[in-house]
């Protein structure tokens, strides 16, 4: 090892919560045991700097920084672990035994597709105690998802679960930039839903002070990170934007009045021009970060940006307990090709209580051109794309495929559009006509009348048929704390924006003619 390089073991790194800190000049590198003889090896090709200046930094820098080759060798060792976990669990007994297979046979991502995938409905009627693996005075807490489309599935943790939800989440946020020195308003739902004490989790073991406020109380919100230094915000970009309009309505500056620099947003898609328009908002400097998950995998720590990917809209995958593939939604073939979008498939590698096995997540997304190759030196923990939409959310309007997120990225990148839009569809029950769909889009004060127009050419542009385009006034859509709705149907409209529905043109609850 150079001259400017100490090894520390793990254990102290509960001095200083990360992994690499300055002492006397010289880079310190928190290591376990079994590491020093890998990091003795490659240490000097990494620099780290202590404090704001930081460029990279790692949470555990020896799995992080892991070659892919050596990866992929524990990958195997965890999967064959998995499988004989599985075995406890009737569903996957049976699977295997359809494909006349014992869980010795998988020995790779090729053996596993023999295996069919697992998915929501089929999780559904595995209910109540779906798929779970160790007894129940093994499990430490039971979450279950949203049940926004359906029954809610309940999903075990074990302890070692839990405490892996801790180091995925504190991997992501100190790849963010996160540091133990912040302070965080943290707005991801409680309760059922394992987001926000799973926020908590990865905040308490890097040692950021933390107001777990969850959603909603926004006046309380604004006034908080205005007055008590907030450098951390934790929430769906929809609540952020949401923010940011009642800041602006009780006359805070987001810009200069909040000190926010680091946001963590995730649980809904979020386009790049969305993106931009929130980080606009904010205070100088401020880096807008996603992270990814799902109740079903063990929290929403599967995968998160570093700096690098979130310039290019990716993030880093945690290869070491996530084995994914990207699928064809149509004919399920396996998609290895950068930039092809298809739907991820994800096998958990280190999951107690509930292991998936290849979890058919209904998100969209793709390799990237540098999957393998981040300039972060994650490179054993590929980055995909971030989440554009679910294969179950693609409408088809008159013949075209739509999905919600190119819609907001047009909408989001227009001058003069305000927070609020939605995409409404008028769908025949019989199947006796094409869907038709309408963008209904708030306008900021002052915008140019034109807009609305222009908003259409854009789209027919990005999607390849015309959408009529309806303008709403401020306030006249509905805003949401968490997920956003951003799809509905007429009548659910009209429930929630009755002022906009009868402007709408052409549909049964207008008073409008249709525009052709």
């Amino acid at each position: 090892m150079t001259a400017d390089v100490i090894a520390v073991c793990r254990p102290f790194r509960a001095v200083h919560g990360r992994n690499a800190l300055t002492a006397g000049g010289r880079v310190c590198i928190l290591l376990s045991e079994r590491s020093v003889d890998f990091w003795t090896r490659s240490a000097s090709a990494h620099t780290w700097q202590r404090g704001p200046t930081v460029t990279t930094t790692y949470w555990s820098a020896d799995i992080e920084t892991m070659p892919r080759e050596r990866i992929e060798l524990l990958q195997f060792d965890l999967l064959a672990d998995t499988l004989r976990r599985c075995t406890n669990v009737p569903h996957y007994r049976e699977a295997l035994a359809r494909v006349g297979a014992e869980p010795g046979d998988i020995r790779g991502l090729d053996d596993l597709t023999a295996l069919p995938c697992l998915d929501k409905s089929m999780l559904r009627s595995l209910q109540p105690w779906g798929i779970q693996a160790v007894p129940l005075g093994e499990v430490a807490r039971l979450n279950a998802t949203t049940g926004t489309t359906g029954l809610p599935c309940n999903i075990a943790f074990s302890r070692s679960d839990l405490r892996n939800i801790g180091e995925l989440g504190a991997r992501n946020l100190t790849a963010m930039g996160v540091r133990p020195d912040d302070v965080a308003w943290q707005c991801y739902g409680y309760g059922l839903w394992i987001g926000g004490s799973s926020l908590d989790r990865a905040f308490e073991e890097i040692g950021v002070t933390t107001f777990p406020a969850g959603p909603g109380r926004t006046s309380l919100a604004i006034e908080r990170l205005r007055d008590l230094g907030v450098t951390v915000l934790s929430c769906t970009p929809t609540f952020a934007l949401l923010l940011i309009e009642r800041a602006h309505e009780a006359g805070v500056d987001p810009g200069t009045d909040w000190k926010l620099r680091v946001g963590i947003f995730g649980g809904e898609t979020m386009s790049p021009a969305a993106m931009s328009r929130l980080a606009a908002a904010m205070p100088a400097g401020f880096r807008p970060h996603n992270t990814y998950g799902t109740t079903e995998l063990g929290g929403p720590f599967v995968a998160g940006t570093c700096e690098h990917a979130a310039e290019q809209g990716a993030f880093h995958v945690w290869a070491d307990h996530h084995l994914i593939e990207i699928l064809d939604p149509e004919t399920d073939e396996r998609i290895t090709e950068p930039g092809v979008r298809g739907e991820l498939v994800v096998t958990t590698l280190q999951r107690q209580a509930s292991p998936m096995l290849r979890w058919r997540t209904r998100d969209l997304t793709s390799w990237v051109e540098d999957s393998f190759d981040c300039p972060c030196g994650r490179r054993g923990h590929p980055k995909i794309s971030w989440i554009s939409g679910r294969s179950d959310d693609v409408l088809k309007v008159r013949g075209s495929l739509v999905m919600p997120s190119q819609v907001e990225d047009v909408v989001c990148a227009a001058v003069g559009t305000g927070v609020g839009w939605q995409l409404v569809v008028d769908r025949d029950p019989d199947g006796l006509r094409a869907t038709e769909a309408i963008v209904v889009v708030e306008l900021a004060d002052g915008a140019d009348p034109g807009t609305p127009f222009e908003l259409e050419s854009r789209l027919r542009d990005r999607l390849g048929i015309r959408l009529p385009v309806v303008a709403a006034r401020a306030g006249e859509l509905p805003r949401y704390e968490g997920k956003a709705r951003r799809v509905l149907g007429l009548a659910e409209f009209a429930d929630v924006a009755p002022a906009v529905a009868g402007r709408l043109p052409g549909t049964p609850i207008s008073s409008e003619p249709a525009v052709r």
